[in-house]
């Protein structure tokens, strides 16, 4: 069940008035304010003390629009900034992998380091993603993969993780 203030806290941020907004998907603007978001309720295994760097591989499907909900804007007193990659870079703390990007490659990269990776293919966790985005009843959802996350040495917040389908993708296996 989704508690009301976490969810308005975030879809207050995807109604941000930001520019050639209306050029980019609705769903894209949602998965936006969500990476900006995971931020605040995500905990790396250090404090970061510098600028939190959200990374989109490859080709952006955000347009304009993550740029706007994080400029000018500080997550537990850091600046947020948003940088596109054409391929890994360790100084990301988000790497958001959109279905035309090379998957694997980017989740190779972020093997093991503090780096919360965030895709949107059905197979994303099964590949060793960390959170995946997917449609449900016309809805952007997400999956955590606690697992994945906890190799990474990330730890999500119970608030975050009550909107979160968790999922294992080994315990099929066992």
């Amino acid at each position: 069940m989704m508690r009301p203030l976490l969810v308005a806290t975030i879809f207050a941020s995807a109604s941000v008035v930001v520019p050639h907004a209306q050029e980019i998907s609705q769903e894209y603007q949602i998965k936006a304010a969500y990476l900006y978001n995971f931020l605040k309720y995500v905990d790396w295994p250090e404090p970061i003390n510098r600028t939190f760097l959200i990374c989109v591989a490859g080709q952006n499907p955000f347009g304009s629009v993550l740029d706007g909900l994080t400029s000018n804007e500080r997550v537990r007193g850091n600046p947020v900034k948003t940088e596109i990659i054409l391929g890994f870079e360790p100084g990301c703390d988000v790497i958001f992998t959109p279905r035309t990007s090379n998957i694997p490659a980017y989740l190779q990269g972020a093997a093991g380091k503090p780096i919360l990776t965030v895709g949107e293919t059905p197979r994303f966790i099964e590949q060793g993603g960390i959170v995946n985005f997917f449609l449900e009843n016309g809805k952007v959802r997400f999956e955590i993969n606690r697992n994945a996350a906890e190799r990474a040495g990330l730890r999500f917040s119970s608030r975050l993780l009550q909107l979160a389908k968790i999922v294992d993708p080994g315990a099929e296996e066992r």
